[in-house]
């Protein structure tokens, strides 16, 4: 992130979903202190549902791990809705578990990005940022809705010429529960992929 880029929360509205309370209150933390006033907070999909329908969000932070619906699903239903405003509210899904069956599931529900915790106010902010500022046109096919990762023999996107996340710190989070991804291979698998013309 470079130290002049600036942004603006105060008008934006955001929606939280985690069924866990103090990861509800740290996100909320972080994203007040950004000067975020409009936050909503929803304690399960079925809630953040509920609140997409009846208000504009401009901002969605998931956690990945839910039960009944969890926020991969959360994040495909919200790429489904007719209304297009609704449709292309960017999402950022927060998950515990960086495996790439869980990073795989996060680039095909629609997500723009997925961020792993321990989360940090820099990472945060970051992804923010590469969502607002993002050129990235949404695609819409039988089976994906959600930004278009693809790209042409242009390279990576100009929105980011040096490289995308090459700053982050895998942190580590005690003895693993399987084979979880470093953040670069994360990032790797949301990264654009070159297409066969």
């Amino acid at each position: 992130m470079q130290s002049t880029a600036r942004v603006n929360l105060e008008n934006a509205a955001g929606l939280i979903v985690d069924d866990n309370a103090q990861a509800l209150d740290l996100l909320a933390s972080v994203l007040s202190s950004f000067g975020m006033k409009d936050l909503a907070r929803a304690s399960s999909a079925m809630e953040a549902m509920d609140v997409i329908k009846s208000r504009r969000i401009d901002l969605i932070m998931t956690d990945g791990q839910m039960p009944v619906m969890d926020g991969y699903d959360f994040v495909r239903w919200v790429r489904t809705q007719p209304d297009e405003e609704k449709r292309l509210t960017p999402a950022i899904v927060v998950t515990a578990h960086s495996r790439k069956s869980q990073v795989m599931r996060a680039r095909d529900c629609g997500a723009n990005f997925i961020i792993t915790k321990p989360i940090t106010p820099k990472v945060i902010l970051e992804r923010i940022l590469w969502v607002s500022q993002g050129k990235r046109m949404f695609i819409e096919t039988d089976n994906y809705i959600g930004p278009d990762r693809r790209f042409k023999q242009a390279g990576m996107p100009e929105e980011f010429p040096d490289g995308r996340r090459r700053d982050d710190q895998p942190a580590e989070v005690g003895a693993l529960a399987g084979d979880n991804m470093s953040q670069e291979e994360l990032n790797n698998m949301i990264a654009p992929q070159k297409v066969a013309l």
